[in-house]
């Protein structure tokens, strides 16, 4: 029987067949790596480590970086990504720590395997009972658990890359090496404030709540777990995407429940968004919203006296400086508001030109991150491309809300959003489920 060392040789000689310079660089990558290369040998040891293979291009496209397929105990990784990175550092940090994520979720398949089936019992048996079906608590445990578990693999990607930063920089000041770190790759800024001191000079500190070693390491416990399920888990919207993929359990569920029992009477199903955080979710079909009032309506102001007199009609706080109040958009979001305007046609309108500003903002696209001639309206929807190829944001104008709600929701985001996720949404689906 070969060894664990033996059989990753194997998985790694059959990936580089088929994809020979993204191949080269994945087995120096692992080379260079060793905490890597341990971790690997762990999984493969486990028997939850069987094969390599080139990523989804549809999920490439959506800006996907990785996944763990349970289907086949196989990792997938971005070809593009793995071409670039034997000349492109920051290109194979990612990869350092795209892979270190995946690896403990191979490690942890039988507990990520366990949680899910759980999570579908209990759908099937909310399906079952008697009305009212509420879904509240079964999404949420399953979001709790999913937040635990990514937060702990992220970490683990996490001290892979610090690992490998920390031995390039031996003699580094933990200050020097906060800057190093956030310097590595683009999906660790998400992890780092950056902020000036006395001198000018910009300096890089933990975002509240984690604590990064003097080594770069970040020690697995509460309060570190805590902090990466917001700067990871909350931010990059994995609760929409597990809280998505379980309510359409949930309509599956009923649907079956429903033909098992043609007479029984239709049954009142809900969920309290509010309960989840995820207000105004969209809801599969028959489904409620359950969340109480969160303010009684607000009184009606008494008449005036006089109208007012109508705005024109082009006003925009984006294009007029002088329509913009302390709340309103900063000169950053102007400026990229300015980049898409440019490259558009006049009948698109300014807030639908906003919005789409604002979802790529959303999306993790910076204004420094957007290819110019990537911008422009194709098949009736306003397209912004980003400078690494795959990533990219595609918004319909006829969905756009009124410019005053795109100027409130600009506000309320992050100073600094991540690129892409550093990995895909992590799932074992049983029986024989795909994991992104």
């Amino acid at each position: 029987m070969p060894t664990p060392a033996e059989t990753l040789e194997t998985l790694l000689a059959d990936f580089e067949r088929g994809n020979p310079s993204a191949g080269a660089n994945l087995r120096s990558l692992i080379k260079t790596t060793p905490e890597l290369e341990t971790r690997m040998l762990t999984a493969i040891g486990d028997g939850h480590l069987d094969k390599f293979k080139p990523l989804d291009p549809a999920l490439r496209a959506r800006g996907v970086l990785g996944g763990f397929d349970s289907k086949d105990d196989s990792i997938a990784l971005p070809i593009d990504v793995l071409e670039a990175s034997g000349a492109d550092p920051r290109k194979a940090n990612t990869l350092r720590m795209v892979f270190g994520h995946e690896i403990e979720h191979s490690i942890h398949k039988t507990d990520i395997a366990r949680t899910a089936e759980s999570t579908k019992q209990e759908i099937a048996r909310i399906a079952g009972s008697p009305s009212p079906h509420d879904y509240t608590d079964v999404l949420r445990n399953h979001n709790d658990n999913a937040r635990l578990r990514e937060a702990n693999d992220q970490i683990a990607g996490f001290n892979v890359l610090a690992a490998h930063v920390r031995r390039e920089n031996p003699d580094a000041t933990p200050e020097q090496l906060n800057e190093k770190l956030y310097a590595s790759a683009p999906q660790m800024r998400q992890y780092f404030d950056v902020g000036l001191d006395a001198d000018g000079k910009q300096t890089y500190a933990p975002k509240a709540g984690l604590t990064i070693g003097a080594n770069g390491q970040i020690a697995v416990n509460a309060n570190n777990i805590e902090a990466m399920g917001t700067y990871f888990y909350d931010r990059n919207r994995y609760p929409e995407l597990y809280t998505q993929r379980n309510l359409g359990e949930a309509y599956r569920a009923e649907q079956e429940a429903a033909k098992a029992d043609p007479s029984r009477p239709t049954p009142e199903v809900k969920v309290d968004l509010q309960a989840l955080k995820l207000p105004g979710l969209a809801l599969p079909p028959g489904f409620s919203d359950s969340s109480p009032a969160l303010a009684p309506p607000a009184p009606r102001a008494p008449p005036e006296s006089a109208p007012r007199p109508a705005e024109p009609a082009t006003r925009s706080p984006f294009l007029d400086p002088s329509a913009r109040s302390p709340d309103e958009p900063s000169g950053n979001d102007r400026a990229y508001f300015q980049m898409v305007r440019d490259r558009l046609p006049e009948q698109v309108p300014d807030h639908a030109v906003a919005h789409a500003v604002l979802q790529a903002k959303r999306g993790g696209l910076e204004a420094d991150q957007v290819d110019p001639g990537k911008i422009g309206l194709h098949d009736g929807k306003i397209w912004i491309g980003a400078n690494t190829p795959g990533f990219h944001v595609s918004v319909d104008p006829k969905q756009a809300p009124p410019m005053e709600q795109v100027q409130r929701e600009l506000q309320t985001l992050p100073s600094a959003q991540p690129a892409a996720p550093a990995v895909a949404t992590e799932e074992v689906q049983s029986p024989g489920g795909r994991s992104r």
